[in-house]
């Protein structure tokens, strides 16, 4: 069935009547007109065109209209509702599918021919395909001219909607406190002219600039205002949202219980109001619910879901948004090469629409892939990507995040002043821009740097700043990576019984938010402390309740980790034929899924091994493919295992 209505019925609504085309002249514009009748009767895509294929016939008639300089007419085609899953005007639904290009064309055309009220339309509308294109700066400017329009003219509900699209755009930007401003103002006018709707979208926006600054209990408060009036005037799109809002305030405090069941609520709806973008969405976030609780496979379910929904309605962004989604999950599952296929998947679809902040994100998402199997360089050579992006579109809250990143990069590579430097930079971002959970996260890493270079007082320090913010904003997941943290610098120094008791109360945490892969973390953390104390029996058990966690999620990487430490602990106890088993299972764990650190650690804990059962030869050629890794990843090992070939080879003579 095609996605346009019939050319009879277009024709009729733009007052033009094939049988009289014959008497208009000149020749050149009669010509016009015969064309655009033969655009809407005769034009047939084939069935497998792309979707801008598909609407061909609308656009072509649109431009001969705009050639003829018929504006009356050619503005009724945007207006044109289509025959998709959304049921969207021909000009909203260029957005879904990405066609921002051809939407700025569109709008472009129509400026300044017809009315201020389309006028406004149009520029509101450029701003916001500019904002989807990652050009804040035009945006901005498309909505600063919407809004004179609106305010000379007296269009109060126009002003609140063009202030509400100002204050998107400055949130994308990082500029929370102009945004709120911007929300506030919009929230005003609603209210005095009885704009209940626009109250409520209001509001929506009031707490998802909470949300972004970590303040997660005042964007509970604003969405719940928000859920209020759209119940009350009934409407069920709003209402939705509101709920999905109120999903994700509860997902970032690690309140998944909850999250999981505004979501389901959301999800209801959309698929009784025949909403499928918000159901792709919402599946999306269910998704990203049980990603965090560890059931992958569960995850795996809703993602490819989103993913179907999105290429079915065409939702190019979303189809973006899923590939995303599952190579994180794919990541996590030790499935570094299928993660590479989605985030490369996502990076095409970025660039092909224009998306410059999904491209970057694309391009941070391969980073963090490639820093996982240990391969820096092309690491770094993505963030240095997705960093430039970030700055060229002025998104202060990515340039953040992304420093981060290449702030993690050069820690594993031993580079530790130059990471604690971006650590740095990121910190200054967030506080400027008033991000309360990114302040949290460059707190916790500036500590990991610290506790890297031995400085462990001075890691705890950040550490416990890093937990009071969590602590401050509700942020259950923050709190408890900031007490796994506080847990590793006690044991460095030695204070086992206070790195026990933080490791228990992250592990509180972990069984609390149903955490499974945080769980499993903690209890491995916890087998290191009972090993350093001698307890092995007490650390063997932790280690194999580690292995059966991560076994039971798919956790590859987790495994491999438990399979070494359990190694490790068994040399202790001098079992040698088991500890042999168990490196050998991580080895070929780490080499199976690429993670080549891990391997080359095993493999310089198998050099020692073989020392111990006297085979100096083996243990040295285990030595020298351990360090020929750690050289090529250049990576702090390199010097051990130098200094450990050193050791063998005295020993040898």
């Amino acid at each position: 069935m095609s996605i346009t209505p019939s050319g009879e019925s277009i024709l009729a609504q733009l007052g033009i009547e094939p049988t009289a085309i014959k008497i208009i002249k000149p020749p050149w514009k009669r010509n016009k007109y015969r064309a655009v009748v033969n655009w809407l009767m005769k034009y047939k895509p084939l069935s497998d065109v792309t979707n801008i294929e598909k609407i061909k016939g609308l656009v072509e008639a649109f431009y001969h209209l705009c050639e003829v300089e018929a504006w009356k007419e050619a503005g009724n085609i945007p207006s044109v509702t289509l025959n998709t899953p959304t049921n969207e005007k021909l000009h909203n639904q260029l957005q879904t599918w990405g066609y921002y290009r051809e939407q700025i064309d569109l709008y472009s055309k129509l400026l300044g021919k017809l009315n201020s009220e389309w006028d406004a339309t149009c520029l509101g509308g450029l701003g916001n395909a500019y904002q989807f294109l990652g050009d804040y700066t035009r945006a901005i400017e498309f909505h600063e001219e919407c809004l004179a329009i609106a305010r000379e003219k007296g269009y109060r509900k126009g002003e609140g909607n063009a202030l509400g699209n100002l204050g998107n755009a400055y949130s994308s930007l990082g500029d929370y406190t102009r945004a709120m401003k911007l929300y506030q103002q919009n929230l005003v006018i609603a209210g005095e002219i009885g704009n209940r709707r626009g109250e409520a979208g209001a509001l929506g926006s009031l707490g998802n600039v909470y949300h972004a600054l970590g303040d997660y209990a005042r964007a509970i408060d604003f969405h719940q205002q928000c859920l209020a009036i759209e119940q009350e005037i009934a409407n069920r799109w709003g209402e939705g949202a509101a709920l999905g809002n109120l999903g994700n305030a509860y997902l970032s405090q690690g309140d998944y219980t909850h999250a999981i069941e505004f979501h389901q609520k959301r999800l209801a709806i959309s698929q009784q109001i025949g909403n499928p973008q918000g159901e792709g969405e919402t599946l999306g976030n269910l998704g990203i619910a049980y990603y965090y609780q560890g059931d992958y496979r569960q995850a795996i379910s809703y993602f490819e879901q989103k993913l179907a929904i999105a290429r079915e309605i065409g939702d190019r962004r979303g189809e973006g948004s899923a590939l995303t989604n599952l190579g994180n999950v794919y990541e996590s599952l030790g499935k570094y090469s299928q993660a590479i296929s989605c985030f490369h998947k996502h990076l095409a679809i970025a660039q092909a629409i224009g998306d410059r902040r999904g491209e970057g994100a694309a391009l941070s998402n391969l980073g963090t892939v490639y820093r996982a199997t240990g391969d820096y360089r092309q690491a770094i050579s993505c963030f240095e990507q997705a960093l430039a992006i970030a700055q060229q579109i002025k998104n202060r809250r990515g340039e953040g995040m992304v420093l981060g990143n290449l702030g993690i990069v050069h820690n594993s590579l031993g580079d530790y002043r130059q990471a604690i430097s971006y650590f740095e930079q990121d910190l200054a971002i967030a506080r400027e821009i008033g991000d309360r959970s990114g302040e949290g996260a460059a707190l916790g890493n500036l500590g990991v740097a610290y506790r890297s270079i031995g400085d462990y007082y001075q890691a705890i320090s950040f550490f416990k700043q890093r937990l009071a913010i969590a602590q401050q904003i509700t942020d259950r997941w923050g709190e408890g990576m900031a007490l796994g943290n506080l847990g590793i610098a006690y044991n460095s120094l030695g204070n086992y019984q206070q790195a026990i008791l933080y490791f228990e109360k992250r592990l509180v945490i972990a069984r609390e938010l149903e955490d499974r892969p945080g769980e499993a973390t903690v209890l491995g953390n916890l087998g290191v402390v009972y090993r350093s104390l001698g307890n092995y029996p007490q650390a063997i058990s932790y280690f194999e309740q580690h292995s059966t966690i991560a076994n039971e999620i798919g956790d590859r990487a987790g495994v491999g980790r438990a399979m070494g430490n359990l190694g490790i602990t068994l040399m202790k106890l001098k079992q040698h034929s088991k500890a042999l088993e168990y490196l050998q299972t991580a080895v070929s764990i780490s080499r199976s899924i690429e993670d080549h650190a891990t391997e080359a650690i095993v493999i310089s804990n198998l050099a020692i091994l073989h020392d111990k059962l006297g085979d100096r030869l083996l243990a040295l050629e285990y030595c020298d493919r351990a360090l020929s890794i750690a050289t090529e990843l250049n990576i702090p090992l390199e010097k051990d295992c130098r200094d450990l070939k050193k050791q063998l080879e005295h020993s040898h003579e």
